[in-house]
């Protein structure tokens, strides 16, 4: 299908069959080639992407009296 975004192709590796491997059982009616959309989805859903701790800790930093002298953002992921 035509598009002017980027494409990214990814080399089934060891450990990137295996990771299709586990999302094939969950997502059984789904083509393989397919499969690498809905993980990165739910990854961002479940709040596992760099960007979702991120969120996570603004709305807790400062949350705990005294806590916020102990958190050093500059030893985190970037925002």
């Amino acid at each position: 299908m035509p598009t002017t975004r980027p494409r990214h192709s990814v080399t089934e590796t060891e450990e990137i069959s295996e990771i299709l491997d586990e999302a094939s059982r969950k997502w059984s009616d789904v083509p393989r080639a397919k499969l690498i959309r809905l993980i990165m989805l739910d990854w961002v859903a479940s709040g596992r992407s760099p960007t979702s701790r991120s969120q996570a800790r603004a709305v807790l930093e400062g949350s705990l009296p005294g806590s916020s002298a102990l958190y050093d953002r500059s030893q985190d992921w970037p925002a």
